[in-house]
């Protein structure tokens, strides 16, 4: 009677231990391998439209997002080659996730910023920032996107971590 208890508790706890594991893997917390930006990079950005967008340096993710990019381990922008573009791609890599909340209401502002210059006007721009933003948050990676295939983009994204 007391090996059917002990084999009964042994069985539980290796049902909790797996049961955590399980969660940990698909609420996709389940700590990211160290990916390289740029390979990151060669998977989203060949989906933005091309000549729609230029590649930015730190000079314009401070302009845009109020964010330094000595703050992060790694940062790639693209940004509109137009003022009449919003197609945008945004990658983050963070020194440490607790740094994911202040990109993430960075990201939130040049959206909100975007809207606003568009509002009343631009009905294709303002149709492409409400239907197709895509901000995702994935352990030490960032990933915020405005195009026709953000979605495409958005899962490049998500398949390479």
């Amino acid at each position: 009677m007391k090996e059917k208890l002990i084999l009964c508790e042994a069985g539980r706890l290796a049902a909790v231990v797996l049961l955590i594991v399980l969660l940990f893997l698909l609420s996709g917390t389940a700590p990211q391998g160290d990916i390289p930006l740029e390979k990151l990079e060669t998977l989203t950005a060949p989906q933005l439209e091309e000549g729609a967008t230029q590649k930015g340096e730190g000079r314009m993710l401070r302009r845009f997002y109020g964010l330094n990019p000595a703050d992060y381990k790694g940062t790639v922008l693209y940004y509109p080659s137009t003022n009449m573009g919003v197609e945008e791609l945004l990658l983050v890599k963070l020194e440490d996730s607790a740094q994911g909340e202040t990109v993430q209401q960075a990201i939130n502002a040049r959206l909100a910023a975007q809207k606003e210059s568009f509002d009343g006007y631009g009905v294709e721009q303002t149709a492409m920032l409400n239907n197709n933003a895509v901000v995702e948050v994935r352990g030490c990676y960032v990933l915020f996107a405005v195009s026709e295939n953000s979605q495409k983009i958005r899962q490049n994204f998500l398949d390479a971590l």
